[in-house]
């Protein structure tokens, strides 16, 4: 097999093309916790930045190759691209690749964690393993449980952005602006939580068949949009005061980025709004399922929309914080 195969076989079976979205989270956690541009491309620091962004990326292959090494037979009947990627790889080498991934992403999160002195790290990266590795492999296998489906958004949504800001940051866990930033990534983690409901409503039937008890699978369609419009609901008002919160912690003027964050959060709700107001009219599960199916298309941009305004208005507070724009409103 040449470079060329192998290489193109491991992106796929690592979801490569995932990447960008899982990685705005960790740029949001390093935007946010590092004290300036300046500290984090300092010779002192950057080897470090270096060496935890590529821990995240062992881990974040370690999640999609686990569930395609535990789901091959299902992918063989719906997602054939990664049947026959596992087939040409080999299902043992497969899992030979997972055991070296989170063999050298625990000793370089061992390293670092002593290095720049933050247990943080460690605790993080053993967890979110775990979550990886148990979303899909028995006994444990939350994607078949019903609402433990939902431990996949930590590992996607909240770990990473967690992970990236005690990387950069010197401030203690128990600092205001922590437990500001801990609140926010949990409303992130719960409104895009809502997008991958959407995600999975589509997939029902299929997952009824193969007897994996999703959230669509035990509540119903329905439900299953009605809990995705509340908790993106919910989850954009976290975020969206939370974020003024912070603004009026650094500069009064970041306030003016809000409408950006709101328009962000509408755009993203949209849809999602739509589809539960459209179950109200679809007397069918088929009927329904096709509509969800049309807006499906677009799905990237829903969490692309409700990402962006975030990941502007943690950028401006960097920003402010290395020009030393500093006039905090709220002293905690």
């Amino acid at each position: 097999m040449s470079v060329k195969s192998a290489l193109h076989l491991y992106m796929t079976v690592s979801r490569w093309e995932f990447l960008p979205a899982v990685s705005v989270g960790v740029l949001i956690g390093i935007f946010l916790g590092a004290e300036s541009i300046q500290y984090l491309f300092s010779s002192e620091f950057v080897l470090y930045l270096a060496e935890g962004i590529l821990i995240f990326l062992l881990l974040f292959n370690v999640g999609f190759m686990v569930n395609c090494w535990a789901d091959w037979k299902i992918d063989e009947l719906y997602k054939t691209k990664l049947y026959l990627a596992v087939m040409r790889m080999g299902r043992s080498k497969l899992g030979i690749m997972v055991t070296i991934h989170i063999a050298v992403a625990i000793l370089l999160a061992s390293h670092l964690t002593m290095a720049i002195g933050r247990p943080e790290i460690i605790i993080l990266v053993w967890i979110g393993t775990f979550l990886g590795v148990a979303y899909s492999v028995e006994p444990f296998r939350f994607k078949r449980r019903g609402a433990l489906h939902s431990i996949i958004a930590l590992p996607i949504f909240f770990i990473p952005g967690v992970y990236s800001y005690f990387l950069v940051s010197d401030l203690p866990i128990d600092a205001p602006y922590t437990y500001m930033f801990l609140l926010l990534a949990a409303g992130i983690t719960i409104g895009h939580y809502a997008l991958i409901l959407v995600s999975q409503a589509e997939d029902y039937p299929d997952d009824k068949k193969m007897g994996l008890y999703t959230p669509p699978v035990n509540w119903g369609l329905r439900k299953t949009l009605y809990v995705s419009f509340m908790s993106n609901l919910l989850g954009s008002i976290v975020i969206v005061v939370v974020l003024m919160l912070m603004f009026l912690t650094i500069n009064v003027w970041l306030l003016v980025l809000t409408p950006l964050i709101v328009v962000g959060r509408y755009l993203s709700m949209r849809n999602v709004y739509d589809l539960h107001k459209i179950s109200f009219e679809k007397s069918s599960d088929v009927d329904l399922l096709e509509e969800i199916r049309k807006k499906m298309s677009k799905y990237p941009m829903w969490h692309a929309y409700g990402l962006s305004g975030i990941t502007i208005s943690a950028l401006f507070i960097l920003v402010f914080k290395s020009l030393e724009w500093i006039v905090p409103v709220l002293n905690f």
